[in-house]
């Protein structure tokens, strides 16, 4: 496998309980010795935690549950409700920062609060190595905006994560290194399986089931088996395991410019939902996929209904279906998310609700229609929403909106003034 190892010098920066640091920073408190959470109480004690402080951190408080959960907070603690816009502005600003450092064809931003740097082409310019230079810019983020980070480097973008994840994140220097010759000895120990990137908890179970249980089984398994079992994904857990990426980031930028793969949206509910409320939902949520592909000039073939059920219950389903024709119509949408919650829901409270359209198709020039399709009522609804698609682009969201959203089970009118699901 020599010749798969791409030799180069990632960064990986992760930005400590950004949100809650953020928080912090704005009353001026150090994030170290501070209990905070950040969190929307007016959502009610189900209200999901989105950061806490890495003070609460250091004590054992899991930085993502619901406020009901965390029953042994200190009574000083501070309940920030978030502020996605402040966030976001401190975010571009310590983007800003990589960017005083590397072009931007070597950097990937791969969420609000960690990025990767190729430091690969810089080293001889700043004569240091790649640990000087990322302390440097840790120190630089903290100077600048007060927040502290975390690093791990590695010889590709899977090591420098792993390295953040496995090893930084729980280092005192919180800057660590994973490299090639380190896999075997600290990878493939690492068990739980889903304590490695990639890796969620229902991976891991059917990985359980085939007799894996730390990375270590997985780089000696049969290649074979693993592909045929997850398919591609499994031939990259295989790679994964061994410490091998391809990918470098240069061509993640590539990636970034290829087209739109699917639109939709999914919702943590407020409450427990049940099969009467669900249809307001599903119409909301309809419209909104449907206004995503106008907005792109897409047609969507295929129809994906994820629905989780209440923790009480735990588990839910994923199923998807094909429209005979490709569409940006609510009416498809909608008719096709119905049909699948009446084949599969089983009757149980609903807590969570994803609805993704997939398969895209550049927009038809003409319409092909079934002998029982109308021409004008197509013709009708696309205009209308066109139309309406119109006014919100201009006057906002909540210009206008369906009445069945102003019923009590309806999630779009408090979603409309939301930045990222959150208060701006």
């Amino acid at each position: 496998m020599e010749d798969d190892c791409i030799k180069r010098e990632i960064a990986c920066i992760d930005l400590k309980s950004f949100y809650a640091s953020v928080e912090c920073v704005l009353r001026g408190l150090d994030p170290f010795k501070t209990p905070l959470i950040v969190a929307d109480k007016s959502r009610g004690e189900g209200s999901i935690v989105l950061a806490v402080s890495p003070f609460l951190k250091r004590q054992g408080v899991p930085s993502r549950a619901r406020i009901f959960e965390l029953k042994h907070l200190p009574k000083n603690v501070i309940v920030a409700p978030p502020q996605m816009k402040t966030y976001i502005r401190f975010s571009r600003d310590i983007i800003a920062i990589y960017l005083n450092y590397v072009a931007k064809e070597d950097l990937h931003i791969y969420s609000v609060d960690e990025a990767f740097l190729d430091l690969t082409d810089y080293l001889n310019y700043y004569d240091m190595n790649a640990y000087q230079l990322t302390k440097t810019i840790m120190r630089d983020i903290y100077k600048t905006t007060k927040i502290p980070s975390s690093a791990g480097l590695g010889d590709n973008l899977l090591l420098s994560k792993l390295a953040l994840d496995l090893k930084s994140k729980q280092s005192p220097k919180h800057l660590e290194a994973m490299r090639y010759q380190d896999v075997e000895n600290e990878l493939w120990p690492v068990k739980p399986l889903s304590k490695m990137w990639g890796i969620g908890a229902r991976m891991e179970k059917r990985l359980n089931g085939l007799g894996m249980y730390q990375i270590g089984d997985i780089a000696q398994s049969n290649v074979k088996l693993l592909k045929k079992h997850f398919g591609i994904i499994g031939e990259e857990l295989y790679y994964h395991a061994h410490g091998l990426d391809q990918a470098i980031i240069k061509e993640k930028h590539r990636d970034i410019k290829t087209p739109m793969k699917s639109v939709g949206l999914g919702q943590t509910l407020y409450h427990d939902y049940h099969a009467a409320e669900i249809f307001v939902l599903l119409l909301e949520m309809a419209d909104e996929t449907a206004e995503k592909l106008r907005f792109i000039r897409k047609e969507a073939k295929t129809i994906h209904l994820s629905i989780g059920y209440s923790k009480a219950t735990g588990g839910g389903f994923s199923r998807q279906k094909s429209l005979a024709y490709a569409s940006d119509l609510s009416s498809a949408i909608l008719t096709a998310c119905l049909q699948l919650f009446k084949d599969h829901y089983e009757g149980v409270a609903i807590r969570k609700i994803s609805l993704r359209a997939t398969n895209l198709q550049p927009k038809r020039a003409f319409e092909q229609l079934s002998f029982f399709e109308s021409l004008a009522k197509k013709e009708n609804e696309t205009q209308l929403f066109e139309a309406l698609d119109q006014i919100k682009r201009r006057f906002g969201k909540n210009s206008v909106m369906r009445l069945t959203s102003y019923l009590e089970a309806g999630t779009a009118k408090r979603r409309a003034v939301l930045v990222g699901g959150h208060r701006g």
